[in-house]
């Protein structure tokens, strides 16, 4: 459904939405366990930075490259390479961290634990501050 709001809502309408709904599609896209969601999320935020401006989503072309169908195709790469990408971006990076050690560390799925971990562990090198004083803490408490 995130693709139909960039269709039916102009720009100036979505904008004070815009960095959540972001964040939240990027989400999806990386680390979401079915190819077919996370495809489909790539898809929604190819619609929004093509209607509603790449000024408005931030690094969306450089995402969008990085992150298309058939890189959003191995679950392996989505978690690893694709993140690590993505995540150099400033605005993405604490949603993606936070998505891993809050939510896909405690995957029902152990395949999906581990790549977390794998995930978390490569991207560690971003923000290793971020990671000794919050995540760290977080996992242990």
């Amino acid at each position: 459904t995130c693709w139909a709001f960039a269709r039916a809502y102009a720009p100036s309408i979505l904008k004070p939405y815009i960095p959540e709904l972001s964040k939240s599609i990027v989400v999806a896209s990386l680390f979401d366990r079915e190819v077919n969601c996370r495809r489909a999320a790539s898809a929604a935020f190819q619609e929004c930075v093509g209607r509603q401006g790449a000024d408005n989503f931030k690094h969306g072309i450089s995402i969008l490259t990085a992150a298309d169908y058939f890189s959003l195709g191995n679950r392996t790469d989505s978690f690893t390479s694709v993140a690590y990408h993505v995540a150099q971006f400033s605005e993405y990076q604490k949603p993606i961290f936070q998505h891993l050690y809050q939510v896909k560390l405690y995957h029902w799925d152990i395949n999906i634990r581990i790549l977390a971990s794998k995930s978390l562990h490569r991207l560690a090198a971003y923000d290793p501050l971020f990671m000794s004083q919050t995540v760290v803490p977080y996992l242990l408490g």
